[in-house]
Parts: C-alpha cells; structure tokens; sequence
C-alpha cells in the first residue's frame, strides 16, 4: 500500500511539474526579422533571462507598433512587459529602467545618410559650426530629436520613419543622422534612392538605450538585470555584441572621423557613464 502511495505522489509531482507555464514575457513586435537593431535586443533579453529562477518565454505583440504606442501599453500593462529604448528623464520617471546599455551606449553616436550628391559638399566642409547649420530630419517622438534642438540643431520632424528618407531623397533635408548600429544596413537598402552614408563627420552624445518594464514590475526588471550582469561576467555579452556589429563598426572607421561632441541634457543623472564595462568608445 505504502508503495503504491508512493508512486500515486511521483505520477501527481510529475504532473504538477508538467503544468508550470513559462512566464510570457510581451514585447513589440519586430517588422523585419532581418533587422539586427531588434533581433539583437531580442537575443540579448532571451540569454539574459535564461539565467533567471523563473521560467520566461518572450513572446511577439500581434501588430509592430510605434516606439511611443508601445510605452503607452507598457504603461498601462496592456499586450506589452518589455520594451527597449533610449532613455531620458521623463521616461525613467514613467517606467523601470534596467540601467545596463544594451548597445554599449553606441546609441548616441551618429553618422549622417546624405543624398550622393551632396557627398563632395560634406567633403568641404572643415567647421563644426557649419555642420549644426544645415537641415536634419529625425522621428517626431526620438529623444533624438530634442537632443539635436537643444544643441543648436535644425530638424524637422517626420511621422513615419519611411518619411525621413523621402524627404532626403527629394533634398527637402539635407543629412538624416543614424545609429551607428544601424546605418549600414539601411544604406545597403536605400543605394537605389542616391541615398548614401556621409564620410567624414561623427556626432556623439552621451546616451544610452535600456530594458525598460512597467514601473511596478521589480521581478522582471531584476531578472534582467542579474542575467546581463552574468553575461558581462561571462563575456557572452560581449561575444553576442560583436556577432551582431562588428562588421557595421569597421566599415565606418568611427576613429577616423571628425568628432563632434554634443551635451545630452535628457540624460538622467543615474546612468552609470562611469561603468566602463558597459561602454564602447571608438579607438583613436
């Protein structure tokens, strides 16, 4: 009897082990499966989080969504646990940062898409204040945006992210600053537009791009905090990193530009600019 008591609690301990769901994790749905600027994060966050106690699955939104809808839902708990992007003041204010940046803080440099006949017109010019006075085109809502205003910068805003390359394509703007994570990729794509990468001129503030999840949900953000800093520990964020960039960062020649060194006023005063693990600095 005792035997068969024993085996009815193993089959009802193994059923019970059967049931555990993974924890869902939500995030934005990426619309293009070859970006590396979302399947990086997305790889970074599922590694990150394999080294958790819990058991989480990451799974899409239905629908890609803008960066500012997704932060509405995150906020209000609704379809999303986790988004990633730049942060600000006001962000960390409205959601729980996860203070390791993501992209080494190369979110805050910035390399320009110029149309091709323009490129010798960017040649000439020798003079930092010369670059500040021509017309850019960002997206309405990146802190982006506010940044290069608040240095003195001419933008226009754009609805779409498609827009900002129509409106270069038709020289409506002059330059369109990208990520220098991202860059090479859309240069590849827009070539047939005359839209190419400018050759000389490096902006950079300091930034950083974060996990952010809503602000009362302290066991994810931990999670993801203990797990990045496993991968530091480990060096598997530095291997992951460089699987995705490494390629995009030496076809630039970041070092061999001239430098133009901006303040970043949004940048709140916790982020930890004086980590330098977490940081990538162009060699010189």
């Amino acid at each position: 009897m005792a035997k068969v008591f024993r085996l009815l609690m193993l089959g009802l301990l193994i059923s019970v082990g059967l049931l555990v769901k993974a924890e869902p994790v939500r995030y934005p749905a990426i619309a293009n499966q070859q970006d590396p600027r979302s399947v990086y994060p997305l790889a970074l966050l599922e590694q990150a989080l394999s080294y958790a106690e819990t058991r989480y699955q990451l799974q899409s939104s239905t629908e890609p969504m803008s960066k500012s809808r997704a932060m509405v839902f995150l906020r209000e708990g609704q379809e999303i646990d986790v988004i990633w992007t730049m942060t600000s003041i006001e962000r960390e204010l409205e959601l729980l940062p996860v203070r390791i940046p993501i992209f080494r803080g190369l979110s805050g440099y910035r390399v320009a898409l110029i149309h091709q006949a323009n490129q010798d017109a960017f040649a000439a010019i020798h003079a930092p204040v010369a670059i500040r006075r021509l017309l850019y085109a960002q997206g309405h809502d990146w802190v982006d945006t506010k940044i290069l205003r608040l240095n003195g910068f001419n933008v226009m805003d754009a609805a779409r992210y498609e827009n900002l390359f129509s409106m270069l394509q038709r020289r409506r703007v002059d330059a369109v600053p990208r990520n220098v994570l991202e860059i090479t990729d859309e240069a590849a794509v827009l070539a047939p537009q005359s839209i190419v990468i400018e050759q000389n001129w490096l902006i950079h503030y300091p930034a950083a791009s974060y996990f952010f999840v809503r602000s009362d949900n302290e066991q994810l953000a931990g999670d993801i905090r203990h797990g990045l800093e496993k991968m530091l520990a480990d060096g598997s964020f530095e291997q992951l990193f460089q699987q995705f960039f490494s390629s995009q960062l030496a076809e630039l020649k970041l070092e061999q530009r001239q430098l133009i060194i901006l303040e970043n006023p949004l940048l709140p005063a916790q982020t930890p600019l004086q980590d330098h693990r977490l940081w990538y600095h162009p060699a010189k």
